[in-house]
């Protein structure tokens, strides 16, 4: 009554928001004389303020006053039935430059429990929830697109109903989600599934039947029912062999009342699949061997529009079955074996695939060089290829090495140097590829007295030798941690990146890419200032440009966040700021807000 008083005489947003919290109260002490006993009971009341300036000079003011209230209980005995509701009312007004608004909104959830610790527990949940009393502060989310246009208010119900036992479980589920939305009108979905889980002394069998019906925001109607089982077979100690079958079919067509567009087409799609998957391990777990074999059938047809008495369809299968071996010699030493069948139908034409390979790498341990750090690498992999009876075959080389060494300047401070060189040579049936790759890094760091710091200079050089294309790239950073005094705590980075790419065209001409990227941070944090118990000021800044992306005014991003929180006793207030700048969209948000928890 208080709520509908409030729309209809207009009262005052702060005598709206008092009568609220009365209702509250009043409804928790009557639902408690009826019987109910409750176990835990807390919530809050409280004021926010937003005001948000845009670049091209809209204003949008808004003011929310919020309660809620969270209670846990339960009836008659704990064992009988639980359940915990949270209700949350709230009155807002908003002023914007195409008018202005008033609007009452409520949320909350309410699930219960019966015989919970029976074998047969029922469990029943009812969700409401408005986009305006959820997120009241969206510009927080660390989205680009910051909007306030579009409301949705939703509405869920949940049904469960349980049989648990020794080695079993089963549950049958029913959901029903409604959505209605300011921009795109109302659109939801409700499912039934049944879900059971048994398990024996040798593996796990799960498995899943969902039946599901859906009306999309686009006016589009769904229906899907999908089947899923899965069993793991975990009889022997080296081996564990899991197998999977599911088959899902989904059927849309545009819905006439929503949808004018009549060129929308309806389809179904009906998919089915199986697979089994082994691991086997050795003892001394040197060698492991994994095997597969897997199906799938998709059958599908398409319609052109709503009213098309005829329409195209298609059927694909594949089986595909593979088998590998990895054998770890030593520490540095690994073989590995790999090969793959698949067959395919499409259309009634059928394809093959078979494919080998082998491989060996080496990597060899740390060798000391008088104060210098030495270590090598190599690798070789050879492949065979039959694609519908066309052989190829391929070879990979890789050489690579690395040195470095640390140096200690003083107490606390660190400067290191890495460097290294790699080689590949691939060989495919119509090119060979050789790939040399050139890399630097210099750094320093230091960590004294709270103080981090890291200074790094990173270079890379990679080319292709036989088509002239070279990627470099030049890399900077700085960042710093530092606790000022035992309350203030101030960080900062700053990061440059530069690339360079040169490729050959179609024509032979050589064409180049260059790019660049700027970023920095920094935040400070401070504990109770002016010595101000209960009091913390944060301050975030971070700002990135693109040298390309500038080009089309696109590559300055930016943001400012300040916010200052006091907290005394049982009420909580915050003072914000933020300043946000990204894709020449630019506002700035002053957001209060004060809350007294009870």
């Amino acid at each position: 009554m208080s709520a509908l008083f409030c729309l209809f005489v207009r009262k005052p947003l702060f005598l709206c928001g008092g009568l609220l919290f009365m209702v509250i109260m009043l409804n928790a002490v009557t639902v408690k004389a009826a019987g109910l006993v409750s176990t835990s009971m807390n919530g809050s009341v409280g004021y926010t303020y937003r005001s948000t300036t845009y670049g091209y000079g809209d204003n949008d003011n808004q003011q929310l006053i919020k309660a809620n209230i969270d209670n846990s209980f339960f009836i008659w005995r704990d064992w009988f039935l639980t359940g915990h509701s949270s209700l949350v009312f709230a009155q807002e007004q908003r002023t914007y430059e195409r008018g202005e608004s008033d609007n009452f909104s409520f949320t909350g959830t309410l699930g219960f429990s019966v015989l919970p610790q029976s074998s047969t527990p029922f469990g029943f949940s009812y969700t409401r929830s408005d986009s305006r009393i959820d997120s009241s502060f969206k510009y927080f989310t660390g989205s680009n697109a910051a909007s306030l246009d579009d409301n949705v208010v939703s509405d869920a119900i949940v049904l469960h109903q349980s049989l648990i036992g020794k080695g079993y479980r089963l549950k049958i589920n029913y959901s029903d989600d409604s959505y209605t939305s300011s921009l795109r009108g109302k659109y939801g979905s409700n499912s039934l599934g049944l879900t059971g889980l048994l398990r024996g002394s040798t593996g796990v069998l799960r498995g899943s039947i969902t039946q599901r019906a859906e009306l999309t925001y686009g006016g589009m109607d769904r229906d899907s029912q999908i089947a899923r089982f899965n069993y793991n077979y975990t009889g022997f100690k080296q081996l564990t062999i899991n197998t999977a079958l599911s088959s899902s079919k989904v059927e849309q067509t545009p819905d006439s009342a929503r949808v004018l567009n009549n060129s929308l087409s309806n389809y179904s799609v009906v998919l089915n699949q199986a697979s089994t998957a082994i691991i086997w391990r050795s003892l001394n777990k040197k060698v492991t061997l994994t095997s597969g074999l897997r199906f799938s059938g998709v059958t599908s047809r398409v319609n052109g529009n709503a009213s098309a008495s005829n329409g195209s369809g298609s059927e694909n299968a594949s089986l595909a079955a593979n088998l590998g071996v990895v054998y770890r010699y030593s520490k540095n030493l690994a073989f590995n074996v790999n090969s793959v069948r698949v067959v395919n139908q499409f259309a009634k034409e059928e394809s093959t695939l078979a494919q080998d390979r082998v491989g060996v790498k080496y990597r060899s341990d740390e060798i000391k060089l008088g104060e210098l750090v030495y270590d090598w690498r190599a690798g070789l992999d050879l492949g065979r290829r039959e694609d519908d009876g066309t052989q190829s075959n391929d070879t990979t080389v890789d050489l690579g090495h690395g040195i470095g060494q640390d140096w200690v300047l003083a107490k606390g401070q660190r400067l290191y140097a890495r460097g290294g060189q790699n080689y590949s040579m691939t060989s495919l049936a119509d090119r060979v590829r050789h790939r040399l790759s050139h890399r630097v890094s210099l750094g320093w760091k230091q960590s004294l007295l709270g103080i981090n710091r890291r200074m790094q200079l990173q270079l890379s050089d990679q080319r292709d030798i036989n088509d002239e294309s070279v990627l470099q790239m030049l890399s900077a950073g700085l960042d710093q941690q530092m606790h000022l005094t035992r309350r203030i705590k101030l960080n900062g980075s700053l990061n440059y990146q530069l690339t360079n790419y040169q490729y050959a065209g179609s024509s032979g001409e050589v064409s180049s890419s260059d790019t660049s990227v700027i970023s920095m941070s920094g935040s400070l944090s401070y504990l109770n200032p002016f010595s101000v118990a209960g009091m913390v000021f944060t301050s975030d800044y971070k700002y990135s440009q693109s040298a390309v992306a500038l080009q089309d005014g696109l590559g300055t991003q930016q943001t400012w966040n300040n916010k200052l929180n006091y907290r005394v006793g049982k009420i909580d207030v915050s003072l914000q700021y933020l300043y946000r700048e990204a894709r020449k969209i630019s506002y700035n948000v002053i957001y209060f807000n004060v809350k007294r928890v009870f």
